[in-house]
């Protein structure tokens, strides 16, 4: 059964649908109680007995229908209603004795509510329905010696209801538990695989899409410089060479260790840090760029996770350099040692910027950067700065994961 649905606050909701139905089954519920547990529809009865039964009824309606808004309450009232009419029975000529409408709001209760409140209900309903059996009783209304097989017979008939309606609801409790464990798991399962395809794309891109990126532009220069500089040529395509061998390794060592299930995506990648920064400041130098590294304060040991994200912090601000600066043009990397560590590398736009260069940007390279600074607490801003473009970011000197961190903003990439 529909037992509601969460809205956006997290809060159940009941659509009019929802009510109508209650109402419906309420209804039908008050008919049967009627049917079977009263005299209303004798002639013989008074108007006097109907306007009781009446006052009765409608409380036990009204509630009923929206049992599955306060279920605790709901069952108060109708398991009220119903001990309240077997005792007026009791002590008057009225014959009005309900109890299945205590079986319906026993089963919400059981359905909705925790352990402990299905048990109270549980034992609750035992009074309306000890009542019940023991009414005929009490009025002299079966044969005297019967007495015992009257109470045998309705308690065989009135265990099984209450047996019926509280299982139904844990039962339905359970599965519906089970459901929603089952979409929490299914979904925390999509969730880690979006992360790994998220770390396989920066991974990629920071093994691949920079040495390519600079291999492009090394064989630009070498085609250039070919006819007036010959003797450069040499160390160009050396340049390449080493590139692409280191390229090579790097991405046979991650697909290795990617078919390893055991393996986190982040061990895939070879680990460099800010200590290997020279091999990459030397390619950016010959593809034209001058580039100048300083360090400010006391540099100190770095968690390999923290030192691998600055390193590809400037991997990335030093390519963006070579791609949409060009030849010719100045550029500095700062790394600043203090209570966190700064890194900041700006560059003056100063070169030639071919047309061509716009197809060696993928768009994510800041984009992943935002997502692994973020992880560790850190910021990052990316802008023009003057006539060229600036790239700031400051780290944590230990790895602090910030599991707030909203990775879907990151600094825009330069144009």
């Amino acid at each position: 059964m529909n037992e509601g649905i969460l809205g956006r606050s997290g809060r159940r909701e009941w659509p009019k649908v929802a009510i109508i139905q209650d109402a419906a089954l309420a209804f039908v519920i008050a008919i049967l109680d009627i049917s079977y547990f009263g005299n209303m529809f004798k002639p013989t009865v008074s108007w006097l007995d109907h306007l009781l039964v009446l006052l009765f009824t409608v409380p036990e309606i009204v509630a009923l229908t929206f049992r599955r808004r306060w279920p605790l309450t709901v069952f108060g009232i109708v398991w009220a209603v119903s001990v309240g009419a077997i005792v007026l029975s009791l002590a008057s000529d009225v014959n009005y004795t309900p109890i299945f409408g205590v079986f319906l709001a026993l089963y919400t209760v059981a359905r909705q509510g925790d352990r402990p409140a299905a048990l109270a209900a549980l034992a609750l309903t035992a009074v309306p329905a000890a009542l019940t059996i023991w009414y005929p009783i009490t009025e002299m209304k079966v044969v005297p010696g019967d007495e015992m097989t009257v109470i045998i017979s309705d308690i065989a008939l009135t265990l099984p209801f209450v047996a019926l309606a509280w299982g139904t609801g844990r039962w339905a409790r359970a599965s519906a538990a089970a459901t929603e464990r089952d979409q929490r798991e299914l979904e925390e399962a999509r969730q880690t695989v979006r992360a790994e395809r998220v770390q396989i794309a920066r991974e990629l891109h920071d093994i691949v899409a920079n040495a390519v990126a600079v291999i492009v532009l090394q064989a630009e220069t070498a085609r250039t410089t070919a006819p007036t500089e010959p003797a450069r040529l040499t160390d160009v395509l050396a340049g390449i060479e080493a590139l692409g061998r280191t390229a090579i390794a790097e991405l046979r060592r991650m697909l290795r260790l990617l078919r390893t299930a055991d393996v986190p995506v982040t061990e895939a990648a070879d680990r460099r840090g800010l200590a290997d920064l020279a091999p990459l400041l030397d390619d950016a130098r010959r593809v034209g760029i001058r580039i100048e590294l300083e360090v400010e304060g006391t540099p100190i040991h770095l968690d390999d996770s923290v030192d691998q994200t600055a390193y590809r912090l400037v991997q990335e601000a030093v390519t963006n350099i070579i791609k949409h600066a060009g030849t010719g043009s100045h550029a500095s990397v700062r790394i600043s040692w203090s209570d966190v560590l700064t890194l900041d590398v700006v560059d003056d736009g100063a070169g030639r910027r071919p047309e061509a260069r716009r197809e060696l940007s993928t768009g994510h390279g800041l984009l992943g950067l935002a997502e692994r600074i973020a992880l560790f607490g850190g910021e990052l801003t990316a802008s023009p700065y003057r006539s060229g473009f600036r790239v700031t970011a400051t780290l944590p000197l230990s790895p602090v994961p910030d599991q707030g961190a909203d990775p879907s903003n990151p600094a825009p990439n330069p144009p």
